[in-house]
């Protein structure tokens, strides 16, 4: 086996990860664009963290080995799936989105480019900070969740407690 061979199959298993990489983030971006607003956009950020995550790994690979990215003409005016647009509504944290944001618009730049570091380092980015928003989104759930049980449970003492004070008098 010559060296050109061994390097043929390296660049032939990472452009098969990065085709496992981009069916993955297409999937988190079509589950933003297919969503209701509803408890599980906590989830579908982890999942869209979890997808630029393994976008870069891959695209780090591609690098490495010298390949390079495929430039998307006039990618740098998209805009995400509306649930994940400012101005949307959209939940959680006001500090976080604008890191979310720029990371968009990092990505966006780089994938009109021809560089592979550049887009690994962009997805980089968009990864954590949809992952910083996942989790704070995941907690405002919880909290919420903790308050609506707190509400339920401690309205019924006091009914009970009324229905006692009737039938005691």
């Amino acid at each position: 086996m010559s060296f050109s061979d061994d390097l043929d199959r390296q660049r032939a298993h990472i452009m098969k990860a990065v085709r496992q990489a981009g069916a993955g983030w297409a999937q988190a971006m079509r589950a933003h664009k297919l969503a209701p607003p509803d408890a599980g956009f906590a989830q579908r950020l982890r999942e869209l963290a979890d997808a630029a995550a393994s976008e870069q790994v891959a695209w780090e690979h591609a690098h490495a080995v010298g390949l390079f990215w495929r430039p998307v003409p006039g990618a740098e005016h998209a805009e995400p799936p509306y649930e994940l647009r400012a101005g949307t509504g959209r939940r959680g944290p006001g500090a976080l989105w604008p890191h979310f944001d720029e990371a968009v618009a990092a990505l966006n730049r780089a994938i009109t480019g021809s560089s592979a570091a550049d887009v690994a380092d962009a997805f980089g980015e968009l990864a954590a900070a949809a992952q910083a928003v996942a989790e704070a989104v995941a907690l405002e759930d919880q909290r919420e969740a903790a308050a609506r049980s707190n509400r339920q449970s401690g309205s019924q003492p006091r009914a009970t407690a009324r229905a006692r004070e009737r039938g005691a008098a």
